[in-house]
């Protein structure tokens, strides 16, 4: 073989081994990091997120699925990818997602896609938080998710017909929450309707 037909073939050779790695790292590395997940309900988080303590695989996670994440004792993140029921999120259906708030100094429900961005809409809506969010006689919210409004003030639109996920964060959280992260009182996702 000549130089130059060896060079081509180291030169194929390493593009394709960087293709592979490309292709396999992504799943690898989510499903580490899931080994090492806390699961409540729908919601699952990892403890050492943002912290000198995460695991390689859990600092990746977060760097495929966000940019910058806080230590536990600033902030928890939760993750829900699915409904109660276990269902994966779609916007193919609405959702209610309610409870009391939790015991944080600031909290918020953030809805992404599944390239893990927010989801462009016209309502330029985002995320429900503390903050817009109306507690009934009980002193519960509810947030309305899905592709269209449902007639309600807290509606949190969702991509047609698209998988989705919604992030939980949890500012300042309580320390009792925060020492048992799957014993905390999170928000119940329900599925109320699909096309």
């Amino acid at each position: 073989m000549s130089p130059w037909g060896r060079r081509l073939a180291w030169a194929a050779a390493a593009l394709a081994a960087a293709i592979g790695g490309a292709l396999s790292a992504r799943p690898a590395i989510q499903a580490l990091a899931e080994h090492g997940a806390i699961r409540n309900g729908p919601w699952t988080t990892m403890a050492a997120t943002g912290s000198a303590h995460a695991n390689p695989y859990e600092r990746a996670a977060v760097a495929v699925a966000g940019i910058y994440a806080l230590s536990q004792d600033e902030a928890v993140y939760f993750t829900a990818f699915t409904d109660d029921s276990g269902t994966p999120l779609s916007g193919s259906c609405a959702y209610r997602v309610h409870g009391a708030p939790p015991a944080a100094r600031w909290w918020s429900v953030t809805l992404y896609g599944a390239d893990h961005f927010l989801v462009a809409n016209d309502a330029r809506i985002h995320s429900r938080h503390q903050g817009n969010l109306a507690l009934d006689a009980d002193g519960h919210f509810a947030i309305e998710v899905a592709a269209q409004p449902q007639g309600a003030d807290a509606w949190l639109p969702a991509p047609a017909g698209a998988p989705f996920s919604l992030t939980l964060r949890l500012y300042n959280p309580a320390p009792a929450l925060a020492r048992d992260l799957a014993a905390a009182e999170l928000p119940a996702i329900e599925r109320s309707a699909c096309r």
